[in-house]
């Protein structure tokens, strides 16, 4: 069998799952399952198509075909999951948001959120420039970049709301999203830059309960694509000419922007580079799939799970535990180190694994089978949850600044990698904040 066959299966199970709720009327755009499949598809099967002749070389036949067979399966599991668990149920026993929503706290507190955020950004671009222009006390502070999108989306879902509407505060918050994109765009860093074009679109829509049409959801994808595309477009061509923080120079760039690269940037063409063959996909997403395959545990061992460890370790600072661990690094370094195709040491660190890498470090196909039960389970649930609180300005904010996840779940070397470094510490503390400030007014 063609060891890359199972791919386009997993493409035709995609489409007919979109074929199926659109037919049936059940497709949100704002579900969290769409974002999933989108890194998904990306991975598991626009790159292993696009990549196929390497990796049959290098990984051979029958491994690639267990390989994608297996994202075959797990996702079919994961849509059943999705589809019959009992996520539905287990919304209904949750807490119910609170129904007051303080427009006031919104209007003093975005601005320190705003400004927190722009901090960031330059401590961002002075480090690009300057190394090590940062102390540690700065570069802790500037780990909070999203607070300024999450000052944005406060704003657009507190003026969207259709009792009492405040052109003022939606045109405030979308200059802020807006503003957020083209900070992150120069910065280079494509999530930064997509999140922000989901979430504007989120935030407009959800206060109203409405839904975009098929043309707005067509351009938010294009715009989303282009964001991507100059994001990455731009970082490789700043680190090359060395004109990091050259506004000019990015200005002139995005006017000469080549569509192709966008083409580039979901894998569906490989940079022109200097004429030479690529010579290895290892650090795509599928490439580090594959090595963990092959790899584990014949050549190193699972983590079993370790790394979930870090939803708690993450927030206790290294002033109270100096020699904290990165839990289950030692074992994600072990396998790239044993089976890469050129020499790796101890401090390799950089490309992501994407989920079925890492639940194959976790355990296999049983640890595939397990997390992405899991996965499935908190997907549904946490949308059946915004479903049932729809009309709660507090449950739109928390879905708008919540669902784009699931497209992070996908593509990190860790299903929960989006929670440790970003959402836990930028963007739940001020969502869990309103929370209590307006429950309170709820007593009151």
């Amino acid at each position: 069998m063609n060891g890359v066959n199972p791919a386009y299966f997993t493409g035709g199970l995609v489409v007919a799952f979109f074929a199926w709720q659109v037919v049936a009327r059940k497709f949100d755009p704002f579900a969290p399952i769409w974002l999933f499949l989108v890194g998904y598809t990306q991975i598991y099967v626009v790159q292993a198509i696009s990549y196929q002749d390497w990796a049959l070389r290098v990984r051979g036949p029958e491994l690639v075909a267990s390989a994608n067979a297996r994202a075959l399966w797990a996702l079919a599991w994961l849509l059943a999951v999705y589809g019959l668990g009992p996520g539905r149920r287990l919304a209904g026993l949750l807490p119910r948001p609170p129904r007051r929503w303080s427009a006031p706290a919104v209007v003093w507190s975005s601005p320190v959120l705003i400004v927190w955020g722009l901090f960031c950004a330059a401590m961002v671009m002075r480090s690009s420039s300057e190394p090590t222009a940062m102390s540690a006390e700065q570069s802790l502070l500037a780990s909070f970049p999203l607070v300024m999108l999450v000052a944005g989306i406060l704003l657009i879902v507190t003026g969207r709301q259709p009792d009492r509407p405040r052109p003022a505060l939606v045109a405030s918050g979308v200059a802020t999203v807006g503003l957020y994109m083209l900070i992150w765009m120069f910065n280079g860093k494509r999530s930064h830059s997509l999140v922000a074009v989901l979430t504007g679109v989120c935030a407009f829509y959800v206060p109203r309960l409405g839904r975009p049409s098929w043309t707005v959801l067509v351009a938010t994808a294009l715009a989303g694509a282009m964001a991507v595309g100059l994001s990455i477009g731009w970082r490789y061509y700043a680190n090359r000419t060395g004109k990091q923080g050259s506004l000019s120079d990015f200005t002139a760039f995005v006017s000469a922007f080549d569509f192709e690269t966008v083409l580039e940037s979901v894998n569906l063409k490989d940079g022109d580079g200097d004429g030479a063959e690529r010579p290895s996909y290892e650090t795509e997403e599928i490439g580090g799939y594959y090595l963990m395959v092959d790899t584990v545990p014949e050549k190193a061992d699972y983590d079993y799970g370790v790394n979930y460890l870090r939803i708690f370790s993450t927030y206790i600072p290294r002033i109270v535990w100096a020699d904290k661990p990165i839990f289950g690094r030692d074992q994600w370094t072990a396998a790239w180190v044993a089976g890469s195709e050129v020499k790796r040491d101890a401090a390799f660190t950089g490309p992501s694994i994407g989920i079925l890498g890492a639940t194959h470090l976790n355990g296999g196909a049983w640890g595939t089978m397990i997390v992405l039960g899991c996965a499935g389970l908190a997907l549904r649930t946490s949308y059946e949850y915004f479903r049932l609180h729809a009309g709660a300005p507090w449950a739109q904010a928390w879905w708008t600044l919540t669902y784009y996840n699931a497209w992070l779940m996908t593509v990190g070397d860790d299903p929960l990698t989006w929670f440790y470094y970003n959402y836990g510490f930028t963007t739940l503390p001020p969502l869990m904040g309103f929370w209590l400030l307006n429950k309170i007014g709820d007593r009151a």
